[in-house]
């Protein structure tokens, strides 16, 4: 998806190469694919970095560097900076959800930039005069500070899932039919006398309840096989004792 691809993860002066890495994973698992790191420090451990991406390892080794965050976002419309600190100049943060829609209809005409401030301080008042928007991702007072990694996920989760890109598999198998549904019924009606579950004169009422557990989600005919194949072999063990049959 274009818009996915014009969103990029800008991480200033990132500290640790484990974590940098880890964001090349997150941003991969999310259809995203431009790192930039402005200002990187000369400590830096890059063999880290590339470990810790494994096979987004890709992402690392393309990934664009700059002198300085104004340089790393000067070609974008929008700039999203992530930050957990209060201010003055941080009150109009919004949550990646909030965002996500106005990100993703910018990002598929230019580029938008997700930007992520050093794990020991995040970032700082000059780096938010780069930014247009503020992000503040909820947590806990408790602990509100995310690792750099898990920050990048969710905003880069709530991106992707904004996006619609993803739609979940529906079940493989068709909804019972009503015929099949009644057979099941009736075997689970007599399985249930057989062992004893309930009185002939309080079957009615007990199937009910029966027929309400099961209609709760979608039955489908597989579920439906399953479940009367479990009431036929509950029978033929009430009926015939702990002796399994020869053809079941």
């Amino acid at each position: 998806m274009k818009a996915l691809q014009n969103i990029r993860v800008v991480l200033v002066r990132p500290i640790y190469g484990g974590n940098v890495g880890s964001v090349c994973r997150a941003m991969m698992n999310m259809g995203l694919s431009d790192l930039a790191i402005a200002e990187p420090r000369d400590a830096f451990n890059d063999f880290d970095a590339g470990k810790w991406a494994y096979r987004a390892r890709a992402i690392w080794d393309e990934r664009k560097e700059f002198p300085s965050l104004k340089d790393a976002v000067a070609d974008c419309r929008l700039v999203a900076g992530a930050s957990v600190r209060e201010g003055l100049y941080r009150r109009h943060a919004r949550t990646p959800r909030e965002w996500a829609p106005t990100l993703l209809d910018t990002a598929r005409e230019g580029r938008v930039a997700l930007v992520f401030g050093p794990e020991d301080n995040g970032l700082s008042n000059e780096d938010l005069a780069s930014c247009t928007q503020l992000i503040r991702i909820p947590s806990t007072d408790a602990y509100p500070s995310l690792n750099l990694s898990h920050a990048v996920m969710v905003c880069a989760y709530e991106i992707y899932l904004a996006s619609g890109t993803y739609s979940a598999r529906g079940e493989g198998a068709p909804e019972a039919s009503m015929e099949a549904r009644e057979r099941m019924f009736a075997m689970w009606r007599e399985a249930l006398l057989k062992i004893g579950f309930m009185e002939e004169e309080k079957a009615d009422h007990m199937m009910m309840a029966v027929r309400r557990i099961l209609s709760r989600g979608k039955l489908t005919e597989i579920d439906a096989r399953i479940l009367m194949g479990i009431a036929r072999q509950t029978r033929w063990y009430a009926e015939h004792g702990r002796e399994l049959p020869h053809d079941p």
